[in-house]
C-alpha cells in the first residue's frame, strides 16, 4: 500500500512539475505544440495521480467496501459481462469508424482521412479474426 501511495505522490509531482515547465518556458518563446503538450500530459498525469491516491484512501478508510469490491472483480460472472461488454462496443466503434469513412468521402475530405479510417476498420476485422483463431486453439 505504502509503495502505490509513493508511486502515485510521485507521478503527481511529475505531473505537476511538467505543468508549471510548460508555463515557465513559455515566457522563453516555446512552441505552443510543446508547451500544450507538456501542459496536458502533466496535467492529466497529475489528475489521474490525485483520483487513484483518492480511491487508495477511500479503501484505507473503508476496508469492507473495497473487499466486497474485490471480490466483485474477480467473479467469473462480472468477467463475462465485461467481455461482452467490450466485444459489442468494440462492434459499434468498428462500425462507426465506417460512417466517419463515408461522411469524409461526403464532404469530401483529404483522401488520407478516408483511407485511415478504412484502414482501421479492416485492422478491426483483421484483428478479430486472428484473436478467434487463438482462442479456439487455447480454450
Amino acid at each position: 500500500m505504502k509503495r502505490k501511495i509513493r508511486f502515485y505522490l510521485v507521478l503527481c509531482i511529475i505531473g505537476l512539475c511538467l505543468a508549471v515547465t510548460a508555463l515557465a518556458l513559455r515566457r522563453f518563446s516555446i512552441s505552443d505544440i510543446v508547451g500544450g503538450m507538456m501542459m496536458g500530459g502533466g496535467s492529466g498525469l497529475c489528475a489521474m495521480a490525485l483520483v487513484q491516491l483518492l480511491m487508495l484512501y477511500s479503501e484505507w478508510k473503508h476496508p469492507e467496501e473495497a473487499r466486497k469490491k474485490e471480490i466483485a472483480v474477480k467473479d467469473e460472472r462480472n468477467t463475462a459481462i465485461q467481455r461482452r461488454a467490450k466485444a459489442v462496443s468494440g462492434d459499434i466503434l468498428q462500425w462507426g469508424v465506417m460512417v466517419v469513412a463515408w461522411v469524409s468521402i461526403g464532404l469530401d475530405a483529404p483522401l488520407w482521412v478516408t483511407l485511415l479510417a478504412v484502414s482501421i476498420f479492416v485492422l478491426r476485422s483483421v484483428l478479430d479474426v486472428f484473436l478467434i483463431g487463438y482462442y479456439q486453439k487455447v480454450m
